[in-house]
């Protein structure tokens, strides 16, 4: 870390599939990945944290599968009014 940088170490198959992106992407693969890296942290995390607050605080979680089932139904509802 000579310029104060971060030096990150990939497995191969995540190594590999940056290398995929970043080629689909006319893009080096250093650069690419400081820009996901970036995109990832601009998010407003702030309802994540809390999330993950209330999980500590209380041992509950949301179900990622019923969470997504529910979605689709809401989805498929909305989509069927508009058709209306």
């Amino acid at each position: 870390m000579a310029d104060d940088g971060l030096k990150l170490e990939l497995n191969q198959a995540l190594s590999e599939r940056l290398k995929e992106a970043a080629d689909a992407a006319g893009r080096p693969v250093d650069a690419f990945a400081a820009e996901l890296i970036a995109d990832g942290l601009d998010g407003d995390w702030a309802e994540s944290y809390a999330r993950f607050a209330e999980y500590k605080r209380t041992g509950e979680y949301l179900d990622a599968p019923a969470v997504m089932e529910t979605f689709r139904k809401t989805v498929a509802a909305c989509v069927r009014a508009q058709r209306s």
